[in-house]
Protein backbone atom coordinates (compact mmCIF):
# COMPACT_ATOMS: atom_id res chain seq x y z
CA UNK A 1 0.00 0.00 0.00
CA UNK A 2 2.73 2.44 1.01
CA UNK A 3 4.67 1.46 -2.09
CA UNK A 4 1.68 2.30 -4.28
CA UNK A 5 1.37 5.78 -2.72
CA UNK A 6 5.07 6.47 -3.19
CA UNK A 7 4.80 5.45 -6.81
CA UNK A 8 1.87 7.84 -7.45
CA UNK A 9 3.67 10.70 -5.69
CA UNK A 10 6.73 10.12 -7.82
CA UNK A 11 4.66 10.27 -11.00
CA UNK A 12 3.06 13.55 -9.93
CA UNK A 13 6.42 15.10 -9.12
CA UNK A 14 7.81 13.95 -12.48
CA UNK A 15 4.85 15.55 -14.34
CA UNK A 16 5.29 18.85 -12.50
CA UNK A 17 8.99 18.86 -13.26
CA UNK A 18 8.25 18.22 -16.95
CA UNK A 19 5.78 21.13 -17.09
CA UNK A 20 8.28 23.49 -15.45
CA UNK A 21 10.95 22.37 -17.88
CA UNK A 22 8.57 23.16 -20.82
CA UNK A 23 7.71 26.67 -19.49
CA UNK A 24 11.31 27.81 -18.99
CA UNK A 25 12.27 27.73 -22.75
CA UNK A 26 9.16 29.88 -23.66
CA UNK A 27 9.88 32.68 -21.18
CA UNK A 28 12.66 34.41 -23.18
CA UNK A 29 10.43 34.43 -26.27
CA UNK A 30 7.57 35.94 -24.36
CA UNK A 31 9.87 38.65 -23.00
CA UNK A 32 11.27 39.29 -26.50
CA UNK A 33 7.79 39.55 -27.99
CA UNK A 34 6.82 41.96 -25.22
CA UNK A 35 9.85 44.14 -25.91
CA UNK A 36 9.09 44.02 -29.64
CA UNK A 37 5.48 45.01 -28.99
CA UNK A 38 6.61 47.92 -26.83
CA UNK A 39 9.08 49.03 -29.54
CA UNK A 40 6.37 48.86 -32.21
CA UNK A 41 3.98 50.81 -30.00
CA UNK A 42 6.54 53.48 -29.07
CA UNK A 43 8.54 53.82 -32.28
CA UNK A 44 6.90 52.22 -35.29
CA UNK A 45 3.21 53.00 -34.66
CA UNK A 46 3.63 56.81 -34.32
CA UNK A 47 5.76 56.86 -37.47
CA UNK A 48 3.15 54.83 -39.30
CA UNK A 49 0.37 57.14 -38.15
CA UNK A 50 2.49 60.15 -39.15
CA UNK A 51 3.17 58.62 -42.59
CA UNK A 52 -0.51 57.86 -43.17
CA UNK A 53 -1.40 61.41 -42.11
CA UNK A 54 1.27 62.83 -44.42
CA UNK A 55 -0.07 60.75 -47.31
CA UNK A 56 -3.60 62.05 -46.70
CA UNK A 57 -2.33 65.62 -46.47
CA UNK A 58 -0.32 65.17 -49.67
CA UNK A 59 -3.41 63.89 -51.44
CA UNK A 60 -5.44 66.86 -50.22
CA UNK A 61 -2.73 69.31 -51.31
CA UNK A 62 -2.49 67.60 -54.71
CA UNK A 63 -6.25 67.92 -55.19
CA UNK A 64 -6.11 71.58 -54.15
CA UNK A 65 -3.30 72.22 -56.64
CA UNK A 66 -5.27 70.56 -59.44
CA UNK A 67 -8.34 72.62 -58.49
CA UNK A 68 -6.21 75.76 -58.45
CA UNK A 69 -4.81 74.93 -61.89
CA UNK A 70 -8.33 74.50 -63.26
CA UNK A 71 -9.41 77.78 -61.65
CA UNK A 72 -6.36 79.63 -63.00
CA UNK A 73 -6.96 78.23 -66.48
CA UNK A 74 -10.62 79.27 -66.35
CA UNK A 75 -9.64 82.75 -65.13
CA UNK A 76 -7.02 83.08 -67.86
CA UNK A 77 -9.56 82.09 -70.51
CA UNK A 78 -12.04 84.56 -69.03
CA UNK A 79 -9.36 87.26 -69.01
CA UNK A 80 -8.49 86.59 -72.66
CA UNK A 81 -12.18 86.68 -73.57
CA UNK A 82 -12.67 90.00 -71.76
CA UNK A 83 -9.49 91.40 -73.35
CA UNK A 84 -10.66 90.28 -76.78
CA UNK A 85 -14.06 91.94 -76.31
CA UNK A 86 -12.41 95.09 -74.96
CA UNK A 87 -9.97 95.25 -77.89
CA UNK A 88 -12.82 94.73 -80.34
CA UNK A 89 -15.06 97.36 -78.76
CA UNK A 90 -12.32 99.90 -78.09
CA UNK A 91 -10.44 99.46 -81.37
CA UNK A 92 -12.21 102.40 -82.97
CA UNK A 93 -11.50 104.66 -80.00
CA UNK A 94 -7.85 103.58 -79.73
CA UNK A 95 -7.31 104.37 -83.40
CA UNK A 96 -9.10 107.69 -82.97
CA UNK A 97 -6.95 108.55 -79.95
CA UNK A 98 -3.76 107.76 -81.85
CA UNK A 99 -4.93 110.12 -84.58
CA UNK A 100 -6.12 113.07 -82.50
CA UNK A 101 -3.03 112.88 -80.27
CA UNK A 102 -0.40 111.22 -82.48
CA UNK A 103 3.17 110.44 -81.47
CA UNK A 104 4.50 112.50 -84.38
CA UNK A 105 3.04 115.16 -86.60
CA UNK A 106 2.45 114.29 -90.26
CA UNK A 107 2.27 117.33 -92.55
CA UNK A 108 1.26 115.03 -95.40
CA UNK A 109 -1.76 113.63 -93.51
CA UNK A 110 -2.95 117.06 -92.36
CA UNK A 111 -2.55 118.52 -95.87
CA UNK A 112 -4.48 115.65 -97.43
CA UNK A 113 -7.31 115.97 -94.89
CA UNK A 114 -7.66 119.70 -95.59
CA UNK A 115 -7.47 119.11 -99.34
CA UNK A 116 -10.19 116.44 -99.38
CA UNK A 117 -12.33 118.46 -96.98
CA UNK A 118 -12.15 121.52 -99.24
CA UNK A 119 -12.90 119.50 -102.40
CA UNK A 120 -15.91 117.73 -100.93
CA UNK A 121 -17.19 120.86 -99.21
CA UNK A 122 -17.09 122.75 -102.51
CA UNK A 123 -19.32 120.05 -104.06
CA UNK A 124 -22.13 120.63 -101.56
CA UNK A 125 -23.59 123.67 -103.36
CA UNK A 126 -22.65 126.93 -105.06
CA UNK A 127 -22.23 128.83 -101.79
CA UNK A 128 -20.03 126.14 -100.24
CA UNK A 129 -16.94 126.95 -102.28
CA UNK A 130 -13.80 126.45 -100.22
CA UNK A 131 -10.41 127.21 -101.71
CA UNK A 132 -7.18 126.58 -99.90
CA UNK A 133 -4.59 128.90 -101.43
CA UNK A 134 -1.74 127.78 -99.19
CA UNK A 135 -0.80 125.77 -96.12
CA UNK A 136 2.32 126.67 -94.13
CA UNK A 137 3.84 124.66 -91.29
CA UNK A 138 6.07 125.98 -88.53
CA UNK A 139 7.47 125.04 -85.16
CA UNK A 140 7.30 121.46 -84.03
CA UNK A 141 8.83 121.99 -80.61
CA UNK A 142 7.33 121.00 -77.25
CA UNK A 143 4.64 118.87 -78.85
CA UNK A 144 3.07 121.72 -80.83
CA UNK A 145 3.06 122.42 -84.60
CA UNK A 146 1.87 125.67 -86.11
CA UNK A 147 -0.23 125.64 -89.30
CA UNK A 148 -1.35 128.73 -91.23
CA UNK A 149 -4.19 128.37 -93.74
CA UNK A 150 -4.93 130.94 -96.43
CA UNK A 151 -8.51 130.39 -97.55
CA UNK A 152 -11.23 131.82 -99.74
CA UNK A 153 -14.72 130.95 -98.50
CA UNK A 154 -17.99 132.35 -97.20
CA UNK A 155 -18.46 133.18 -93.55
CA UNK A 156 -20.84 130.21 -93.19
CA UNK A 157 -18.18 127.90 -94.58
CA UNK A 158 -15.65 129.38 -92.18
CA UNK A 159 -17.96 128.48 -89.28
CA UNK A 160 -18.03 124.86 -90.50
CA UNK A 161 -14.24 124.78 -90.74
CA UNK A 162 -13.87 126.09 -87.19
CA UNK A 163 -16.39 123.56 -85.91
CA UNK A 164 -14.54 120.79 -87.74
CA UNK A 165 -11.25 121.86 -86.16
CA UNK A 166 -12.78 122.03 -82.68
CA UNK A 167 -14.74 118.77 -82.75
CA UNK A 168 -13.11 116.65 -85.46
CA UNK A 169 -16.61 115.74 -86.68
CA UNK A 170 -17.53 116.12 -90.33
CA UNK A 171 -20.45 118.44 -91.15
CA UNK A 172 -23.79 116.65 -91.11
CA UNK A 173 -24.37 117.35 -94.80
CA UNK A 174 -21.22 115.32 -95.58
CA UNK A 175 -22.83 112.14 -94.30
CA UNK A 176 -24.69 109.94 -96.81
CA UNK A 177 -24.53 112.66 -99.44
CA UNK A 178 -24.68 110.98 -102.85
CA UNK A 179 -23.21 114.06 -104.51
CA UNK A 180 -19.90 113.60 -102.72
CA UNK A 181 -17.09 111.14 -103.35
CA UNK A 182 -17.68 108.16 -101.06
CA UNK A 183 -14.00 107.16 -100.93
CA UNK A 184 -12.94 110.68 -99.92
CA UNK A 185 -15.64 110.81 -97.23
CA UNK A 186 -14.53 107.42 -95.88
CA UNK A 187 -10.96 108.68 -95.73
CA UNK A 188 -12.05 111.75 -93.77
CA UNK A 189 -14.10 109.58 -91.41
CA UNK A 190 -11.14 107.29 -90.73
CA UNK A 191 -8.45 109.99 -90.53
CA UNK A 192 -8.91 112.70 -87.98
CA UNK A 193 -6.95 115.88 -87.42
CA UNK A 194 -4.84 116.15 -84.26
CA UNK A 195 -6.15 118.20 -81.37
CA UNK A 196 -6.18 121.81 -82.55
CA UNK A 197 -6.21 125.28 -81.01
CA UNK A 198 -7.05 128.35 -83.09
CA UNK A 199 -4.39 130.95 -82.39
CA UNK A 200 -5.70 133.75 -84.58
CA UNK A 201 -8.18 134.55 -87.32
CA UNK A 202 -8.09 137.39 -89.87
CA UNK A 203 -10.92 138.09 -92.27
CA UNK A 204 -10.63 140.52 -95.16
CA UNK A 205 -12.38 141.29 -98.41
CA UNK A 206 -11.91 138.64 -101.03
CA UNK A 207 -13.71 138.28 -104.34
CA UNK A 208 -17.05 137.52 -105.92
CA UNK A 209 -17.43 134.07 -107.48
CA UNK A 210 -20.65 133.17 -109.32
CA UNK A 211 -22.44 135.88 -107.38
CA UNK A 212 -21.14 134.56 -104.06
CA UNK A 213 -19.04 136.85 -101.88
CA UNK A 214 -15.94 135.00 -100.71
CA UNK A 215 -13.84 136.26 -97.83
CA UNK A 216 -10.10 136.02 -97.61
CA UNK A 217 -9.25 134.10 -94.45
CA UNK A 218 -5.93 133.69 -92.66
CA UNK A 219 -6.32 131.04 -90.01
CA UNK A 220 -3.44 130.28 -87.61
CA UNK A 221 -3.76 126.93 -85.84
CA UNK A 222 -1.67 124.93 -83.39
CA UNK A 223 -1.84 121.14 -83.55
CA UNK A 224 -0.72 119.12 -80.53
CA UNK A 225 1.25 115.88 -80.70
CA UNK A 226 3.17 113.72 -78.25
CA UNK A 227 6.62 114.56 -79.66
Amino acid sequence: MRHSINTQTGLILNNMHSKKSGIKPLLPWIILLGILAIFVFIKVLPKTIEWVSAQKQTKVITQEIETLKITLKANEEKKLDIQSKFDSESKEYVIEESQIFPEKFSAYDVSKIFELFSIQHSLLDVESVLRINSIAFSGGNEGKVGVTLNLLCTEDTLKRIIEYLQTGDLPKNFIDNEGLDASDIDYLKNHRLPVAHIQSLRISEGEIDAGVELKRIVLAISFFVQN
